[in-house]
């Protein structure tokens, strides 16, 4: 199974170039790209595409006899910073290249009251870059998280009124985080580079309900399980001349990270034929992943990253304009909490901040059977951005994140059999 699964990553990591996002903490919202035009509000319970195997699988009664969805989400990253070091000024710009995360679904109606469906994404990753020697490289210099989650799901249509939904995640993970750091073996000491790759296969589950009080109107509840992996792999030194000489290059490695757990209520309302209205809201679990922990082959070298994060908020409304019976218009606005709850604590690698979304988009009926959705996304960085030095006593303030914005732009196809 691990073998299979690393497969299906590895050509998921060939068609993302790099990982590269911009969510509360390293979580990938980005899951369909036609809920993306309007911020994901009321995402699975409105029924326009088959997504909600992932976000909700009760909400796959929406959806009668079989179908497939495949597509991406795009992202590029503007993450400019300004501040000094001794005396000096520092710009760095930690943006890493634009890159594509996939989502694919299957559903199937197996019977009047029972469908089965399959949902593959990417629901957690990120991507940061900065040079080597930048100044501030002891709060981060690299950084590549990529997860790839199998997620078969059932859902069973109890009444009219009520279906529910369940499934389990199989999640791989791969990590490649790089710090600058001060080592000792011994009586050996050194200012290096240390690098940790390490990967993991770990499991969850979901669950989800859908209520339709009326006939256009529909509430949803659904909630992903935190997922804890413990990641086997390697931590490298070097940029120091002790590496290799009074210290080990490399030493077997494993990083435990946590890809926390989230709850979300989503509503549907079609208003008439021309507009429907929706809106999202979801909590996510981020005081759980309170550090990151590195252990090693030498009990002297290893690492723990605190983070002190805090729960965050997703909040957000939107709306469908079906203008012709073969075009919608979409649009949508969003509010999301920032992860960090102490700013001390903020790294560069995982710059987060709150963050405003506003979104735009269309779908298109090709045929009959066959729909393609098309979307694009502004998500602006807002409210306290500033990086310490936590190696000074107390602590120092060194500069603020200037930009912390994300632009996306979303293709999928929709297909009915």
């Amino acid at each position: 199974m691990k073998m299979t699964m690393k497969a299906a990553a590895a050509a998921v990591m060939a068609v993302c170039a790099a990982s590269a996002a911009h969510a509360a903490g390293f979580m990938l919202t980005e899951q369909s790209a036609g809920a993306l035009g309007r911020a994901y509000a009321g995402v699975g319970v409105d029924g326009t595409d088959i997504s909600g195997v992932y976000y909700n699988p009760a909400t796959m009664t929406l959806h009668p006899g079989t179908q497939i969805q495949a597509g991406f989400v795009a992202v590029g990253l503007d993450l400019a910073f300004e501040g000094e070091k001794n005396g000096q000024a520092v710009t760095e710009n930690g943006q890493y290249n634009t890159q594509a995360i996939p989502h694919g679904y299957i559903s199937h109606q197996l019977t009047d009251n029972m469908w089965i469906g399959l949902a593959m994404t990417v629901p957690f990753g990120m991507g940061t870059e900065y040079k080597d020697g930048w100044a501030w490289n002891n709060r981060g210099i690299s950084a590549e998280v990529l997860t790839f989650d199998f997620n078969p799901n059932v859902a069973w249509r109890v009444s009219d009124k009520l279906s529910l939904g369940a499934g389990i995640s199989i999640q791989y993970a791969a990590a490649d985080l790089k710090m600058h750091k001060s080592v000792s073996l011994g009586q050996y000491s050194a200012e290096v580079n240390s690098e940790v790759d390490a990967d993991s296969i770990a499991w969850g589950f979901n669950a989800g309900l859908m209520w339709s009080p009326l006939e256009n109107l529909r509430f949803g509840l659904s909630y992903r399980s935190r997922i804890n992996h413990n990641a086997d792999g390697d931590l490298t030194l070097s940029d120091s001349p002790a590496v290799g000489t009074m210290l080990p290059e490399s030493f077997d490695a494993t990083a435990t990270i946590s890809t926390p757990a989230w709850l979300m209520a989503t509503a549907a309302w079609d208003v008439n034929d021309l507009l429907s209205l929706y809106a999202t809201f979801r909590w996510t679990d981020w005081s759980s992943f309170d550090e990151l922990t590195i252990k090693t082959n030498n009990p002297m070298i290893g690492d723990s990253i605190k983070n002190k994060w805090q729960d965050t908020y997703l909040v957000s409304v939107g709306a469908d304009l079906r203008f012709t019976n073969w075009w919608t218009f979409r649009a949508g606005i969003g509010y999301e909490t920032s992860a960090v709850d102490d700013p001390k604590y903020r790294t560069a690698i995982i710059p987060d901040a709150d963050r405003l979304w506003l979104a735009l988009g269309s779908s298109f009926k090709a045929t009959e059977n066959m729909q393609i959705d098309v979307s694009a996304a502004w998500l602006h960085g807002i409210g306290e951005r500033n990086l310490w030095d936590k190696d000074t006593v107390g602590g120092t303030e060194v500069g603020k994140f200037e930009d912390l914005d994300a632009y996306l732009f979303g293709v999928q196809l929709v297909y009915k059999f």
